[in-house]
């Protein structure tokens, strides 16, 4: 049996990929454990992956800040956050794109809320709206993937220049 240093398990989490791989597989197992336990509706729920996602990138940047090679300056130190949250951006994606091909009941479930959304509006016909419902079904899966690829960059992007602002300040 192959031991973890013969596997470089622990060199591939020196790295930001490696962490950023870790980051997005305990998100994935989070995000699991919340559907499976039917939490998803609780409000802590909302911002659990997001301090997963902050504390990842933020051990990123204190590994890097503390490595003797890296210069600690706001560049430096936001090139190695930069690498960790595309790699976990890419990882959610790829996750979310499977999710969305192994449940296509959660289209069906957006098709049937946005129906009610638009009969209480009571704006349109019954055909526009059997139009409207069969359009969002439809789009759903390039929305929902759209948004997710949005928002694991842009809060990356946040926690990556909030965390190396502060580190950088530090030297």
């Amino acid at each position: 049996m192959e031991t973890f240093k013969q596997l470089n398990v622990l060199n591939v989490l020196r790295k930001p990929v490696g962490k950023g791989l870790l980051t997005a597989l305990l998100m994935i197992g989070m995000g699991l454990w919340i559907k499976e336990s039917d939490s998803q509706n609780e409000a802590w729920s909302r911002y659990v992956m997001y301090v997963l996602y902050a504390a990842g990138i933020s051990w990123t940047l204190w590994t890097a800040k503390k490595n003797p090679s890296n210069a600690g300056s706001f560049g430096s130190l936001f090139q190695q956050g930069f690498r960790h949250f595309v790699v976990t951006a890419l990882i959610m994606v790829a996750f979310t794109l499977y999710l969305l091909w192994s449940h296509p009941e959660y289209a069906q479930e957006e098709a049937k809320h946005q129906r009610t959304l638009l009969i209480e509006t009571k704006k349109y016909t019954p055909d526009q709206v059997e139009e409207l419902v069969k359009e969002a079904e439809k789009q759903y899966p390039v929305r929902y993937i759209s948004a997710t690829v949005f928002g694991y960059l842009f809060m990356g992007a946040v926690f990556a220049a909030a965390g190396s602002v502060v580190l950088a300040r530090k030297n």
